[in-house]
């Protein structure tokens, strides 16, 4: 029906016997169309309402009012993109838009150029408004937001001012409760699949949600509860439960060569127990396993455990344990620390020579299990690195990888074996970051001072 383009002259208004019009705009097209009628008079009225369009054939007059349309095939658009007129045709033209629907939405929200609705419909905020709908029908409490979205322009004014990129990540956000996308990335990159876990873990106080899932499978109230799990899981021997990694580390703490009797053993192990529990119910952690119910268990862990021997040994008729003398254990070197320190130099480099002398002393002492722990740049920091190659062969020498610091391995190796530990560093910053450390590091330190070729070690009896 539509024709490219018609010819429009405009005219006067004569009188005419024969004179007919249509009864609508579309008919006059049509009829145009089907008799090929090219030139198409304009009939001009007193006022703009009065307009005709017009055209001649077989000596008739067929018109029909313009309804304010310049052109028929401004008519004809107009149709196709549903403006309901010609005054809403035109003002959309003018403001840049060619779809009703289009034009409505920049009335409706106020959109105050063409580049800001390109943008929007560029970032899926036109498709994206009814799916946005659906999902607010569906979920209400996920969007109980301070003000309505109401319309597209509304939603995307929103995603700007939340840092959304676009309505696929807003909607995205949305679906898992996130009103914000800094926040949504940041919980993604934390592993939280939903708002509400988010939340959830951060109440709790787990980072992760790799932490909460597992607090949760295992019945565990906060980070706190998790934390002393996995210090005890840390110590796990065996199938032993945890009454029994706590015996251990009661053991590990007790001054070396000292004799304690079952009583005072298993006073001291009940009150670590009892540290366990929650402070405001009284209660055992559900996690928490416990096997030995009585003294009569206690004594037989005491003689049968393995994991028991290495700490020192229990006399039956006597009803006492007997701490193994500090040589009997395994001591890891702070390899960095100790080749700083050297007393009385002026100098202050670091000497692979101080490890030297540290290992020497401490064979001489009665230890055989020497284990070195290194960060990978001592290498090139001491002065005399073909002395390395000597520590290597006196001792089991562990090196951290690149870019890591040693402190990692030397704490969590003490933790795990419950070995003495030489250091002048007080670790602070490790105590700030794990409790484990801040309780436990200064039971197994052993501080030193090296002058020349001599090493003092005041708690070394």
């Amino acid at each position: 029906m539509k024709k490219e383009q018609y010819n429009y002259f405009s005219v006067k208004v004569q009188e005419m016997a024969a004179r007919l019009e249509f009864e609508n705009l579309t008919d006059m097209c049509r009829f145009a169309e089907t008799n090929q009628v090219d030139n198409i008079f304009i009939l001009h009225g007193e006022k703009p309402e009065d307009d005709f369009f017009a055209l001649y054939h077989n000596a008739c007059l067929l018109l029909h009012k313009t309804q304010g349309f310049k052109t028929l095939e401004n008519y004809l658009a107009a149709q196709e993109k549903g403006f309901p007129s010609s005054v809403v045709y035109y003002d959309s033209m003018e403001l840049g838009y060619t779809k009703h629907e289009d034009y409505l939405l920049v009335k409706e929200s106020g959109i105050s150029d063409l580049a800001t609705f390109e943008t929007m419909k560029k970032k899926g905020f036109i498709v994206g408004f009814p799916l946005f709908k659906e999902l607010e029908a569906l979920e209400p409490k996920l969007f109980e937001l301070e003000e309505p979205l109401n319309n597209p322009y509304q939603l995307y004014s929103y995603a700007k001012l939340h840092n959304f990129e676009d309505c696929t990540k807003l909607m995205e956000a949305f679906a898992k409760g996130f009103m914000d996308a800094n926040l949504h990335t940041a919980a993604k990159e934390l592993g939280f699949p939903t708002h509400a876990d988010f939340i959830d873990g951060g109440k709790r106080g787990f980072r992760t949600y790799g932490d909460l899932k597992i607090s949760n499978e295992m019945g565990m109230r906060d980070s706190q509860d998790l934390l002393r799990y996995a210090d005890l899981e840390y110590v796990k021997k065996g199938t032993t439960t945890h009454d029994q990694r706590v015996l251990l580390i009661v053991l590990s703490k007790i001054e070396q060569g000292k004799k304690i009797s079952l009583n005072k053993l298993n006073t001291i192990l009940q009150s670590n127990i009892e540290g366990y529990k929650y402070e405001d119910t009284e209660e055992m952690p559900k996690w928490f396993t416990i096997s030995m119910k009585d003294i009569n268990a206690l004594t037989s862990f005491l003689e049968k455990s393995e994991h028991v021997k290495q700490y020192g040994n229990y006399n039956a008729d006597g009803e006492f344990f007997e701490i193994n003398k500090m040589q009997d254990r395994s001591i890891v070197l702070d390899a960095s620390n100790v080749a700083h320190n050297s007393a009385g130099r002026v100098d202050k480099k670091v000497y692979a020579q101080n490890l030297v002398l540290m290992i020497e002393f401490l064979k001489e002492k009665g230890f055989t299990d020497v284990i070195v722990i290194a960060d990978a740049s001592l290498r090139h920091k001491v002065e005399d690195s073909q002395v390395l190659e000597r520590v290597k062969k006196m001792c089991t020498y562990l090196e951290s990888p690149r870019e890591t610091t040693a402190d990692i391995f030397l704490l969590q190796y003490v933790k795990i074996n419950h070995c003495l530990l030489v250091s002048n560093d007080t670790f602070r910053e490790w105590k700030v970051q794990d409790p484990w450390a801040a309780e436990n590091v200064d039971f197994y330190r052993l501080s030193f001072i090296i002058k020349g070729k001599e090493v003092l070690m005041p708690d070394l009896k």
